[in-house]
């Protein structure tokens, strides 16, 4: 079932008519959060968190990209280039490169190095801060600043390494993500070694330091002390403290690398990915995600807060939005008497190069690879065999729009030969 993009955008303006540029912009990303969350948990929500953005600020009901498939990646580099996947190149979170062959990760970069306070990456092959922007082929807003006040700053933060690193762009001071080991992390593109306030933070603030480490709240009761001990420490990032850790760490940088202190606009990158971890795990209607929401609007309400008192409501302004929404897990619509199910894209390729082999009386395959509901035919073989490339693309086409699930199929030929202004 294909995941829609739900993307709201709420701006929290603390002074709308003063005609002075903000000294500090913060960008704030909520992982998986569907538009209708608002709604659905306002009255669970306390004043001074998601209703203050909107009470306060502009509450875009309709702002949405139209592209698939809505993932982090596109979603992030979306939101902060302010274009599609076709420009900006980041086309999912993992993509089949059709010149070397292989899948590629929107954020991975070989030709770097992990950043860290530990050993452990140090003397492995870990490629968990192996990361850079390079993927991305445009500018996103922080770069574009960048590009005109050099000496501005900007720093990007995220459990997740893609949504610390896309949206501060190519001209980042910094970005900083969490690795499997719950320790914050950065790449060789930004830093030769983690500040010291970093390393004084996680060392002294980690929630990992609390010898008895409940989640409670509506409708929950875990004990991730246990937890860690079975999964290990990447635990915190399936739970709202993943939320809370990086709002306090939000504002030990904005302490420590003193943003918004001179007359020079500087940008923080925020995103919270705690919601989607929890949202792919329990599901939407969980009360797992009731509880995560209700508590990241305390973390907001905390981090606005900090904001207003330091800073004054005229020299700050607040954006928050979505990457992507998320489907109901299709077992829960099934239950409802709701039609859904699970398209198994485990064995296409094999069925596909099957049907075409047999169709066009080859002995290799024609399809490649089967990467985010899109073919990669076989080019050099087609030729090969002197093969119309149309007629095998149609003939693709055709055999998946047979499998139970697959509404419309595009061929490439279609795409380039056709425009598509809705939908």
């Amino acid at each position: 079932m294909k995941k829609l993009l739900s993307l709201f955008c709420v701006f929290y303006m603390f002074s709308f008519y003063s005609q002075k540029k903000p000294k500090l912009v913060v960008g704030i990303v909520v992982d998986q959060m569907r538009y209708d969350y608002i709604y659905r948990f306002w009255d669970k929500f306390g004043n001074d968190g998601f209703k203050k953005l909107v009470e306060e600020g502009f509450f875009f009901r309709n702002t949405h990209f139209n592209y698939t498939p809505t993932f982090t990646g596109p979603g992030h580099a979306s939101i902060y280039t302010g274009t599609t996947p076709s420009v900006h190149g980041i086309i999912a979170n993992n993509w089949y490169d059709k010149n070397s062959k292989n899948t590629v990760y929107c954020a991975g970069d070989t030709t770097m190095a992990t950043i860290c306070d530990c050993k452990f990456h140090q003397t492995s092959s870990n490629n968990s801060g192996k990361m850079s922007p390079h993927r991305m082929q445009t500018t996103t807003f922080c770069d574009e600043l960048k590009l005109f006040q050099p000496n501005a700053k900007v720093f990007g933060l995220s459990l997740k390494d893609r949504g610390a690193i896309l949206p501060s762009g190519h001209s980042s001071d910094g970005a900083i993500w969490m690795d499997d080991k719950a320790e914050w992390i950065s790449s060789s593109f930004y830093y030769k070694e983690l500040p010291s306030w970093l390393t004084r933070f996680q060392t002294n603030k980690s929630p990992l330091n609390k010898t008895d480490l409940k989640w409670i709240g509506e409708g929950v009761n875990y004990n991730l002390t246990n937890l860690i001990e079975v999964n290990g420490p990447s635990v915190i990032k399936t739970t709202p403290f993943g939320n809370t850790y990086l709002k306090n760490l939000a504002i030990e940088l904005l302490k420590n690398e003193k943003l918004g202190m001179d007359s020079i606009t500087d940008i923080l990158t925020l995103s919270f990915s705690s919601t989607d971890y929890i949202g792919h795990k329990y599901g939407p209607h969980s009360n797992e995600i009731i509880d995560t929401y209700i508590k990241l609007d305390k973390d907001i309400a905390d981090f606005l807060n900090f904001i207003e008192n330091s800073y004054g409501k005229e020299n700050a302004l607040v954006f928050l939005t979505a990457d992507h929404g998320v489907v109901s897990v299709p077992n829960e619509l099934i239950k409802r008497n709701i039609p859904a199910g699970y398209f198994d894209g485990a064995t296409i390729l094999t069925e596909i190069n099957s049907h075409l082999n047999k169709k066009f009386n080859t002995d290799e395959d024609l399809a490649l690879s089967y990467s985010n509901q899109q073919l990669f035919l076989n080019r050099k073989c087609i030729s090969k065999f002197d093969l119309n490339l149309r007629d095998i693309q149609e003939a693709a086409a055709n055999y998946i729009l047979t499998k139970e699930g697959v509404m419309n199929t595009y061929t490439a030929y279609q795409l380039h030969h056709n425009e598509y202004q809705n939908g």
